[in-house]
């Protein structure tokens, strides 16, 4: 293939952070084969700040999706602000002026709802040409498909691997970057000596949130904090974006041992930085769960709802232990559930002992 055949590339990757953290060596493999392209990328607003980290991608555009969301101009259940629509559309249209020569969707197509709206989004953005994710035959639609099944049936950096393969880039690392600054790493620092964290304590990070579906019982969480707090000397600091504050709160309602809350104060690569000084991580299905097991720091992953095969942290670390139990509706990707038998089924007791093996109490 041509390596001038494509001038001005687009990326689509409108998944969460351990989506794009995974996609990393796919797309250093796409500049090392491009490297006089234009390498742009479209992505959700929670990881701008990661993909402007990473030298080899040139420009960035953002949409603000929620969780459950793919195309945020379209409808699919509330009502779309004017103000939000005009900047979808502005931004849209933006990109059909860029005429670019090859648009990437690094993303399943779950459900053929999920499948339409992303053929919209590329007949507006109109490129040349098109590739990604044929997800049981719902990708159609682009001229480059790359096919996969839903669930998955291998680790999701092997999707992004087949798909910038498929390109003619040639993936001879699997190294994932994830840059902690200087200028993170001392504010971490600064905070954890304000509440009084020194070297020698034993740090352990709690993350509460994550999709609705896939938060662990806070009554859960609190009986493990107990637990430890009895059985060794430590600190636990709640991590948790802006929005999940109020899980913070709840769980300090109803546990006895005093905790450092972080909830919605970090930005990534500060919970990067944090991360790197916990003894243990405990956490749902969620971005900072790739975070811990890329930064190789003992985890305790809750897994419920989502697909074990294709984020399974055990394939990047081998300092992660997984809880995980199939039922028969999962994989499943709804934002809410009022039955979480998935994850109720995971009991307290099961957490308490995968931490004492990683702590060796």
């Amino acid at each position: 293939m041509d390596k001038e055949k494509y001038k001005n590339i687009l990326v689509i990757n409108l998944g969460g952070i351990g989506d794009f953290l995974l996609s990393t060596p796919a797309l250093r493999a796409l500049r090392n084969r491009y490297p006089q392209s234009e390498i742009s990328m479209l992505v959700t607003t929670r990881i701008l700040r990661l993909v402007k980290t990473l030298t080899y991608i040139d420009k960035v555009f953002t949409f603000d999706v929620s969780y459950g969301g793919i195309v945020p101009f379209i409808n699919y259940g509330g009502i779309v602000p004017f103000i939000k629509l005009f900047r979808y559309l502005k931004l849209l249209l933006k990109l059909r002026r860029k005429h670019f020569d090859l648009a990437i969707n690094m993303r399943t197509l779950v459900t053929r709802s999920g499948a339409r709206k992303i053929k919209l989004l590329l007949n507006i953005i109109n490129p040349r040409k098109t590739a990604g994710r044929d997800t049981d035959g719902r990708g159609s639609f682009l001229d480059t498909r790359i096919p996969e099944t839903y669930p998955g049936k291998k680790y999701e950096m092997e999707y992004d691997i087949d798909t910038v393969n498929a390109l003619g880039a040639e993936v001879k690392d699997k190294n994932i970057d994830f840059n902690i600054d200087e200028e993170s790493i001392n504010k971490v620092d600064k905070v954890l000596e304000k509440e009084g964290v020194s070297e020698d304590d034993t740090l352990i990070g709690i993350h509460l949130g994550g999709m609705p579906s896939r938060r662990w019982p806070i009554d859960n969480f609190s009986k493990v904090i107990d637990d430890i707090n009895k059985r060794i000397s430590c600190k636990f600091v709640i991590t948790g974006g802006v929005d999940e504050a109020g899980l913070a709160k709840r769980l300090t309602k109803i546990i006895n041992a005093k905790i450092i809350d972080l909830v919605g104060k970090l930005t990534i690569r500060e919970l990067g930085a944090l991360i790197k000084e916990c003894n243990l991580f405990i956490t749902n299905d969620t971005g900072p769960m790739h975070v811990a097991a890329i930064l190789r720091i003992p985890l305790v992953a809750i897994f419920g709802p989502g697909d074990i095969t294709r984020f399974d942290p055990r394939n990047i670390s081998d300092k992660a232990i997984v809880l995980y139990k199939k039922v028969d509706c999962a994989p499943c990707e709804k934002v809410e559930c009022e039955d979480l038998k998935c994850l109720k089924i995971i009991l307290p007791e099961e957490v308490k002992e995968a931490i004492g093996k990683l702590l060796n109490i």
